[in-house]
């Protein structure tokens, strides 16, 4: 994957790339909260959503979210990932 570098240094709201997640997590109150908001506290944007209850796994109340998201870079990116997966519920968050 090649990484936008838009001129200005706006950071990920005026360049950056677009990358689709998948997070596997139990379904509990909160949890899209908790989501969103950490992705705005890592200065990343969301772009889309979608969610299939019991994705993460048979009978076990989970849920897969699909996220569309803009960061800035690689590590950018991979700091989100490793921040999501630490939030309580998430079993498994990673690029799709």
């Amino acid at each position: 994957m090649e990484w936008n570098s838009a001129a200005g240094g706006g950071g990920p709201a005026t360049g950056g790339s677009e990358v689709d997640l998948q997070v596997d997590a139990i379904d509990r109150k909160w949890l899209l909260k908790d989501l969103t908001n950490l992705i705005a506290q890592e200065d990343a944007h969301v772009i889309g959503i979608h969610g299939d209850g019991d994705g993460g796994g048979a009978g076990r109340g989970g849920v897969r979210l699909r996220l569309r998201v803009r960061v800035s870079d690689f590590g950018h990116l991979a700091r989100l990932l490793g921040r999501l997966e630490a939030l309580p519920g998430v079993e498994r968050a990673r690029r799709a």
